[in-house]
């Protein structure tokens, strides 16, 4: 055979072979729907109706101030989720179920009181305590929290199955757990109340003892008023520091005028002297009345020493009195720097005493500070004390009830309708995904297409399943569907695939034909023998071979002996070939013989193919019937003998990958596999997947007289041969 380089494209899936899927596992898809909508209906006539009481409650996340005074609360914004859901747990808690049972006395209460009731009398504290749980633990279960989404309300439900228990228990739950929030404001009013106490007093003690060291303080360093005293000091500063200045200021102009003087130079102090301005008069009335007499009397006259004498006492008087102003300039020098110097002591003097003043001040504030804060922490702590005691008995909470539960008027479950509806989409998709997921487990080959993909060869025909009943003792073996005509699908199936292997080899049809399977059990023999009942009824000469030498069946079909037979002829017991007629015309046949010990090496040994070539040209079509090819060897070793192959696989019956290594088997010892054989197609039970194979085939198999109903499914045979014939040629031409 030549080998197949490319893999056949794979079709992809249709609608249609959805359909053939779910048709073909119906009644699978219908039991596990009907399954399930038989279990959803009996539960919602035998469950117990559960009715569901609910009670709305508004948790804010802080208590509402009654008082103006009153301290707010803790702010939650930060923890806003975690605060829920602290709340939602608390509602759901074991502890709440406790006051619940306790308030209502649930241990009085049927069918909770049979957890009591059932106790031994000699119970302990242990199985009692067990018990008070399971109690609490059946409360806790049938409470359920539903927050409001987008609000501060929660719907609080109880479920049980009387409907007037459910609502006072829920209603009974709401008010406990308010009673709950109330205690645990009231228990850290009392803490906080206890804390402040305990606070408080180490405030006072605190506040007293810097009282204490501020008063010592006071009198250590003699401080009355500490403001006063840095003010004073501060202006004694500021004074020095200006008449500091002053004195600088006066010094430096007194040194100033007195370096004048020192170098002759005219000052105004003189210039603007009264006295020497009137001595500088009379000095220059005498010069002038000098010069004067001077042109008339000379030097020597007595008027001119007169005058001399004169103008000497006058230059005296200006000389003296210049003196004394250079002398009071001096004097006047002299204390500007005396004061500036002493100034500039008591300034530094000063300035001593400010910084102490400094140090002492910080000190004093210091201890100021604390006394400040000591009194302020301690005034908080009076007012907050005063507060919590006046507010820790008031009922104050974040919890209210909105809307109390009402008693129900149907049960929450179960809800029939929604129920049956359920039940009915559940059970369609189980079934539908049960039918496809059992589709997908199957391996096995069940169409031509699967056949034909997966193989990569032609499919040459579908027989159908054929349902045979022993026969009379003498008359023809039911097997033999094609002699007696009794099975006209079946009869059309066996032509047609005699039509397919007669194209098979255009021009030259094969003479020795092989059919084989991969496993046992497969149809191989029965095909083998209306195969050759419906080549001989067209051509003359046909001779069927029963290969099988290690379970030989053919001869019981024909009810003929197995010796001698094919085996005898190979051990050379027999010469002539081991021929005998049958039933059918032109049908002629070949049994097995006895069952030798090495079927193997007498099917490959040179007898054999003295055997066909003997048979060849006394016959014009040589059949031969096989073993399983992956059970022996012997249908290997008769395919490289064979001029064809045709491998009959069982439908829904051998795995892909048996059927594949067979093909391979055969495809490794050179053989011509014409084709495979779609066998024992359960048409009836599965006819929607062979719908399009037997279309027309009642219209060709029904009387002419007679007008046939429209056949279903399986039934529609007409067009297989057709169809064979145009598969066959587009084969023919791929090949060549």
């Amino acid at each position: 055979m030549e080998e197949i380089t490319a893999r056949p494209h794979q079709r992809a899936r249709t609608l249609h072979d959805y359909a053939r899927i779910l048709v073909k596992r119906r009644w699978a898809a219908l039991l596990t729907f009907s399954i399930i909508v038989a279990s959803v209906v009996l539960f919602n006539f035998t469950a117990t109706p559960i009715y569901r009481a609910t009670v709305q409650i508004l948790i804010e996340r802080n208590a509402p101030r009654v008082l103006e005074n009153q301290m707010a609360g803790p702010m939650y914004d930060e923890y806003k989720e975690e605060f829920y859901q602290t709340q939602y747990k608390l509602l759901e808690s074991r502890a709440l179920a406790r006051k619940v049972v306790e308030k209502m006395r649930l241990k009085e209460y049927p069918p909770y009181a049979d957890i009591f009731k059932s106790l031994p009398e000699n119970a302990d504290e242990v199985e009692k305590q067990r018990a008070e749980e399971a109690l609490v633990g059946a409360v806790v279960g049938g409470v359920n929290v539903s927050p409001v989404r987008q609000s501060l309300l929660v719907n609080v439900s109880f479920s049980d199955p009387d409907p007037r228990f459910a609502t006072r228990l829920v209603n009974t739950l709401a008010q406990c757990y308010i009673e709950q929030s109330l205690e645990f404001n009231f228990t850290a009013a009392q803490e906080t109340a206890r804390w402040l106490q305990s606070k408080l007093t180490e405030a006072r003690q605190k506040l007293e003892d810097s009282e204490a060291r501020l008063n010592r303080y006071k009198r250590e360093q003699n401080i009355v008023t500490m403001e006063d005293k840095e003010s004073i000091t501060a202006q004694k500063l500021e004074q020095l520091n200006k008449e500091l200045v002053s004195a600088q200021t006066r010094r430096m102009e007194s040194e100033t005028r007195y370096q004048e003087v020192n170098q002759g130079k005219p000052i105004p102090q003189v210039l603007n002297n009264p006295l020497i301005q009137a001595l500088k008069g009379q000095e220059a009335k005498i010069l002038a009345e000098q010069s004067e007499l001077g042109r008339k009397f000379g030097p020597e006259h007595p008027r001119m020493l007169q005058l001399n004498n004169e103008l000497g006492a006058t230059r005296s008087k200006i000389n003296a009195e210049m003196s004394q102003v250079v002398q009071s300039i001096k004097n006047e020098y002299t204390m500007a720097k005396a004061q500036e110097e002493n100034l500039r002591k008591a300034l530094d003097v000063q300035k001593v005493d400010t910084q102490d003043m400094g140090d002492r001040a910080i000190e004093y504030r210091v201890l100021l500070r604390d006394v400040e804060t000591n009194r302020a922490l301690y005034e908080n702590m009076l007012k907050s004390l005063k507060t919590t005691t006046a507010t820790e008995s008031l009922p104050v909470t974040n919890i209210r009830v909105v809307y109390p539960a009402t008693v129900p008027g149907s049960p929450a479950t179960p809800r029939k309708m929604r129920n049956t509806m359920l039940g009915l989409v559940l059970g369609l998709t189980f079934g539908v995904c049960l039918a496809f997921g059992l589709e997908y487990l199957d391996t096995t080959l069940k169409t031509p297409e699967e056949v034909e993909s997966y193989l990569e060869v032609p499919n040459l025909a579908i027989i159908p399943h054929l349902e045979l009943e022993a026969g009379e003792e003498g008359a023809v073996a039911p097997q033999m569907v094609v002699a007696l005509e009794t099975q006209t699908v079946a009869s059309e199936s066996y032509r047609a695939l005699r039509t397919s292997i007669l194209f098979s080899t255009p021009g030259h049809p094969p003479q020795v034909l092989l059919i084989t399977s991969a496993l046992p059990m497969e149809g191989k023999t029965l095909t083998a023998v209306n195969l050759a009942t419906a080549m001989a009824k067209a051509e003359h000469g046909v001779l069927l071979v029963d290969s099988d030498i290690r379970r030989p069946s053919l001869h019981k079909i024909f009810q003929v002996p197995a010796e001698p037979g094919l085996s005898n002829f190979l051990v050379g017991e027999v010469d002539e070939l081991p021929v005998v007629g049958t039933s059918v015309p032109g049908l002629f046949f070949t049994p097995s013989g006895h069952t030798p010990p090495n079927p193997s090496e007498l099917l490959g040994s040179a007898r054999m193919e003295e055997f066909l070539a003997r048979a060849q040209k006394e016959y014009g079509r040589v059949i031969l019937d096989s073993p399983p090819l992956m059970s022996v060897t012997d249908g290997a070793i008769l395919a490289t003998l064979a001029e064809g192959v045709l491998l009959v696989v069982k439908a829904e019956a051998v795995p892909r990958k048996i059927a594949r290594e067979a093909r391979d088997y055969l495809a490794g010892v050179k053989a011509h596999l014409l084709g495979v054989v779609l066998n024992d197609v359960h048409v009836q039970r599965d006819g929607y997947y062979y719908d399009r194979y037997y279309r027309y085939h009642s219209y060709y198999t029904k009387p002419k007289e007679v007008e046939a109903p429209r056949p279903s499914g399986i039934h529609r045979l007409g067009g297989a041969v057709a169809w064979i014939k145009q598969r066959l040629g587009m084969e023919n031409r791929r090949l060549s």
